[in-house]
């Protein structure tokens, strides 16, 4: 059955990359547009309508110090889990309010109009989380950088130090709910056949307990650790084997967080998958509950 799928997955993807553009067909991914490669953003840094966001991993104690010890032209530094994070929320890390999210990204100098690319140093894990809160609040034109900063460096790209103080402007979110799963839609989701539960954690962590159906797709996986860049399209459905995720099922992706959810989120939707969203409460929110379901899987088979 998981060859079946494989194929079946494959097929939709590359016939519906065949309607695409011939100048878009540099990559084989449906929505390539949502990758931005490292020669595309070289030539765009003078534009003003692009915007570049560089974010990392909140979790280091040097997180900040790398930016301001070299990043790409223009970007401005972006504490994904202190700004994007909503303060009154009970649960760690859940995203801010329609009204906090157009505040900041009207700080950061965001509208309509703009051309949003967001990095890492690596390959989006921590991106992920700002594209997909862009598009939940209705911003398709956000794209993440393939490869980020490690690629840049690695391809002797510019860098600056300067802090950068964005033009200030006006941001309106329009929440589009079917990207974002609730407590309640999770519980629904669990032993449901139109639905598949995505964690995106490491397999020790799965091992350790996780939402009862939900099958481990870790978001690292999705990476080539070499040059920090996503596998090609074929390499990514034989790794999506693992979901056994049927075209027409509803994906529900989450991790501890939110955040490597939001990168599984974000492959699914560069394979064209796009019947899918993220469980914001994520882990923390769920073992929070002990009421709640948890599966753990054998360590001795």
């Amino acid at each position: 059955m998981r060859r079946t799928v494989a194929v079946s997955l494959l097929a939709m993807m590359l016939g519906t990359l065949a309607t695409a553009c011939v100048a878009a067909a540099s990559t084989s991914y449906v929505h390539s547009e949502a990758l931005a490669s490292t020669e595309w953003l070289n030539e765009q840094l003078d534009d003003p309508a692009v915007r570049v966001i560089a974010t990392a991993d909140c979790r280091q104690p040097t997180h900040r110090d790398s930016y301001a010890a070299g990043h790409i032209p223009g970007a401005i530094y972006l504490n994904v889990f202190a700004e994007l994070s909503n303060p009154d929320s009970s649960v760690p890390l859940m995203i801010l309010q329609p009204e906090g999210f157009e505040s900041l990204m009207g700080r950061l100098g965001i509208n309509s109009g703009t051309t949003v690319v967001v990095y890492d140093e690596g390959g989006g894990l921590w991106a992920a989380k700002l594209w997909w809160a862009l598009r939940y609040y209705g911003h398709e034109d956000v794209k993440i950088l393939n490869g980020g900063l490690a690629k840049w460096t690695a391809e002797d790209r510019p860098l600056e130090t300067a802090e950068i103080a964005p033009t200030p402007t006006t941001f309106k979110a329009c929440v589009v709910p079917e990207l974002r799963a609730s407590l309640e839609d999770v519980k629904l989701a669990i032993g449901n056949p139109g639905v598949r539960i995505i964690d995106a954690l490491a397999e020790t962590a799965y091992a350790a307990g996780h939402i009862p159906s939900a099958r481990n797709l870790p978001a690292p996986g999705n990476i080539d650790q070499a040059t920090q860049t996503i596998l090609p399209l074929d390499d990514l459905a034989q790794l999506w084997l693992a979901a056994d995720l049927e075209p027409d099922q509803l994906a529900i992706t989450y991790c501890g967080a939110g955040y490597f959810g939001a990168f599984d989120l974000f492959v699914l939707y560069l394979m064209g998958h796009e019947k899918a969203s993220l469980y914001d409460g994520s882990w923390m929110e769920w073992k929070a509950n002990a009421e709640l379901p948890v599966e753990a899987s054998r360590t001795d088979a």
